[in-house]
């Protein structure tokens, strides 16, 4: 089949940008938690950045930075800052957890925005379908607590890392612990919200079953901001045996292992 659909990241390429236009256009439609470029070591702007930036060499002062952070804290606000951004001609940057080692989700080659999604983070429980609505912010380790909350025979295949963002993880199809038996993450999504790169807020219904198996895959922000995640929860048994081997090793190393 042909998929046609816009994509966040080739469509919004950041041509002739306007910092106050965007400004403007993010104010009109009530998204005002949002931090803009700042030089000084101690803004909220650069903690901000550098809150989840896994790869330390895209910290240095020489890799490109957003103009502006943004962090939505409903879907409404997150269909607004993808409307303004397409609307003025940003590039636009989706982060949930910050895992993307290559920088994927905090850098670019023109002028950006990084939509960050960490207050995107609620997850819902339904024991009685056995699904769970999870929001893209939401990390593996909050995702696994909760359904752990509510129950001791249902769990969820996907990773190990506890500070990795679903929404990434799981547009880049979730290879986990339980892959064997369940699968990845992606084949285990039932529904999902995705908000499109003009605003529109679409469900599995409304996207199509294209674009639905696209998202679940297909990596992150290319299809569109998934704003949450409907899953299927899986029969666990109630006690497991489990071990892990740790090693220690210097940042530096470590980062030299990537580059």
């Amino acid at each position: 089949f042909f998929l046609f659909f816009v994509s966040l990241q080739t469509c919004v390429r950041g041509g002739d940008v306007n910092d106050n236009l965007l400004l403007s256009c993010l104010n009109s439609h009530d998204v005002h938690n949002f931090t803009t470029l700042s030089t000084d070591t101690n803004s909220e702007y650069l903690k901000l950045l550098h809150a989840s930036i896994q790869n330390p060499l895209f910290a240095k002062p020489t890799v490109s930075k957003p103009s502006f952070i943004v962090i939505p804290g409903s879907k409404e606000e997150l269909s607004s800052t993808i409307h303004c951004c397409t609307r003025e001609s940003w590039t636009i940057r989706l982060r949930s957890g910050g895992h993307s080692y290559e920088g994927l989700s905090y850098t670019a080659d023109t002028p950006f925005v990084i939509v960050d999604m960490m207050n995107l983070h609620g997850i819902s429980i339904d024991f009685e379908s056995e699904t769970a609505w999870v929001e893209s912010g939401a990390t593996l380790g909050e995702l696994y607590y909760a359904i752990a909350q509510s129950t001791e025979t249902l769990g969820f295949t996907a990773g190990w890392c506890p500070t990795v963002g679903s929404g990434g993880h799981i547009s880049g199809g979730g290879f986990g612990m339980m892959s064997r038996k369940y699968g990845l993450a992606a084949d285990n999504v039932v529904d999902a919200i995705l908000i499109d790169s003009k605003g529109a807020i679409l469900d599995r219904e409304k996207m199509g079953e294209d674009v639905f198996w696209a998202i679940r895959g297909g990596g992150g922000g290319v299809w569109g901001a998934v704003y949450a995640w409907k899953i299927k929860l899986l029969p666990v048994p109630e006690k497991l045996t489990v071990f892990r081997v740790t090693k220690n090793v210097k940042i530096e190393a470590a980062s030299s292992l990537l580059h």
